[in-house]
This record gives structure tokens, sequence and C-alpha cells, in this order.
């Protein structure tokens, strides 16, 4: 879809240039000023990674294999989480849709939450704080 068909079918009416799931996502991250569009995939990667580092780490938790859901990776995260402690938190994209969990496998961001969240992960990235962006970043979450 070109950004016109993305800002016409937008879920978002107060800014349809940024998609309600991505810009909650990317507020909780402090990166929705960043970037003007936040509708697609490469959109969230491109202004997460203007303040944070972020990696995929689907492999590493399984999320590789067919069918892996978002509840069948939390264990994974926590386990990835013990062994790197310069991770602060997880990108995930399902279908349609992008939340946020922390290091403790518990959802920060989801703006169509599920009990039983048995949506298929397409993506796992992993959020590190970049040295370089430190400073600002102190200074969003501040003010």
């Amino acid at each position: 879809m070109d950004r016109q068909d993305l800002r016409s079918c937008s879920n978002n009416p107060s800014n349809p240039n940024q998609n309600a799931c991505a810009y909650a996502v990317a507020h909780t991250l402090f990166v929705h000023d960043e970037v003007r569009y936040l509708h697609t995939w490469g959109d969230m990667l491109r202004a997460v990674r203007k303040l944070w580092s972020m990696r995929s780490v689907a492999s590493v938790v399984g999320a590789t294999k067919r069918d892996k859901s978002v509840g069948a990776i939390r264990k994974d995260l926590m386990k990835h989480a013990a062994k790197h402690s310069d991770v602060s938190s997880y990108v995930i994209r399902v279908d349609g849709h992008v939340l946020l969990i922390d290091r403790e496998g518990r959802t920060l961001v989801d703006t169509a939450p599920r009990l039983r969240d048995r949506r298929k992960v397409l993506n796992v990235y992993g959020v590190y704080v970049k040295p370089s962006a430190l400073q600002r970043l102190a200074r969003k979450m501040r003010g």
C-alpha cells in the first residue's frame, strides 16, 4: 500500500499518519515524534532506532518456528532477558498489530489485549539502550 492508502484507512483519527498501536508502542519508547509515519514495520524500526538499538531475537527465542504465539514465547523472552541485562523490552509484530513486552514477560503496550494470546508472532526485536543516545533519552524521560 502507498502512504495515501495507509492514511485513508488509519485507525488514528487524531493523526492519520500514525497507526494507533504503533503510536502507543513508539510513545512508550519516547520515539513517537522521531518520524512522521508509523504504519509499517519499517516505520516502527526506523523510529525506535533513532533512540534505541533494536535487534532481532526471533531465532534465539524460537519465534522462527511455525505458529509460535505471543503467549508461547513469553518464558523464552524472560530467559533471554536473564542472559542479557542490557535488553529493556521487546517489540513484537503479529498480523496487523504491534505490541511491547517487558523483560519479565509482561505486556506493557497492547491496544488489542487478549486474555490468552494465541496471535502468531511474525517478528520479535529486543530493544537495547543506545549509549550514544543516552542523554537524549534521559531528556525525553524527564520532559
